[in-house]
Order: C-alpha cells, then structure tokens, then sequence
C-alpha cells in the first residue's frame, strides 16, 4: 500500500457523537470536515498473481472492483482513490461504513467458498475524526489510522478505531469485539481498536451473491 502523509494532526482526546454530515465535494483547497475514511487491500495479491497468471488476476481485480465501488454506492460512500490492491473510500456515517465493510466481507467469503484458493481475500481498516479535503483527496489523522488498521488486519478481518465503534453505536446492529490498544506505525501513541465481528452468508444465500 502506498505510504501516507504522515505529518498529521493529533485526533481529538473527545469525540461528540453530533458529528457533520459529511457531503462528498469535489475539488476545493482546505475543505475541513468530519469523515469517516475506509481502506481496503487485497491480502497475498502476488501470490495470486503467481498462481492464477496476469490475466485471470486482472478479472479477478476488475470484478472485485465493480463490487467494492457498488457496495460504496449502496452505502452512500465515495471512493476516493484506487490504491492498486485496494482503495480509500469516505463516509459521512459510521454506521454505513461498517456496513459497506462487512457486506464486502461477507461477499468475498461467498466467492471463497465457490472458488476455493482463486478467490479474492479482504482486509479492511476504518478510523474516522477531523480531516482536510483537498483536490479530491482527505488528510488528516483518519486518513493515517485507517490505513494503519488495514495493514494491521487479517485476511476477512475489519479494524476500527474507537472513534468509529462510539459513533456507530447500536445503529446496523454491529457487533464490536475489543482488539486492545494498537501499536501502528506512525502514530505517536497505540490506538484503542475493535474488530467488527461478522458471520458468512448461509450456503443457500452464498450462491447468489455476487462475487469478485
């Protein structure tokens, strides 16, 4: 995954629930703003490349991409940039975020299940707080966090930041299992986190979705 500005500002010791709505803009120079940032990566990519060849991985890539950006969409999400194995997204809710996060999951899982050791494996970091929109891209403390817990994830794994475990609350029904106080590059103290726990779509409902 591409290295992040990591001059950023230090995220705020309290977090109100009242965040702004945030409303994807683009273009624009200092856009300041609550949002919620999402990564996604693509875990053992080369060596699926490796296995599979150049172009049954570009199918892989290009069907798994037209899933993730369908899921953003579903979820009121944008895709901020593609990252090669992976992309950043922005949310202006917790909830949905979470949402759009284990639908993927859950999805690749399906594809997993059909297609065995050829399937598309998932690791996915969400962090959310003050950042600073600028030419269509964010800056800021979420943007690093979110990175971080996606490195620091498992395959079919979902990591969030405290920040985005308060605001999501009870809303989509998530379940949220404590991961500890995280040490991630970069940042200059460890980072409480949480794992979003979520359960694979039954056999009967696994065949019909769509998978990368």
């Amino acid at each position: 995954m591409p290295r992040l500005n990591e001059s950023v500002e230090v995220v705020a010791s309290e977090v109100v629930p009242e965040v702004p709505v945030y409303t994807p803009a683009r273009g624009g120079l200092g856009l300041t703003g609550t949002v919620v940032i999402c990564f996604t990566d693509i875990v053992g990519s080369t060596a699926l490349l490796t296995r599979v060849g150049d172009d049954a991985f570009d199918s892989l890539r290009r069907s798994h991409f037209d899933l993730l950006a369908r899921e953003v969409e579903a979820h009121g999400g944008e895709v901020v940039k593609n990252l090669g194995d992976g992309v950043m997204v922005a949310f202006g809710s917790a909830s949905d975020a979470v949402g759009a996060a284990v639908a993927l999951q859950r999805t690749a899982d399906a594809a997993g299940r059909r297609e065995g050791a050829d399937a598309i494996a998932i690791r996915i970091g969400i962090s959310a707080g003050d950042a600073v929109q600028e030419d269509c891209d964010w800056f800021g403390s979420p943007v690093v966090e979110g990175a971080r817990l996606c490195a620091a994830a498992d395959a079919g794994q979902i990591l969030v930041s405290e920040v985005v475990r308060l605001l999501a609350g009870n809303r989509g029904g998530h379940e949220f299992r404590s991961v500890g106080d995280l040490e991630l590059k970069g940042l200059p103290e460890p980072l409480a986190s949480s794992e979003v726990l979520w359960t694979p779509a039954p056999a009967s409902m696994a065949a019909s979705l769509p998978g990368p």
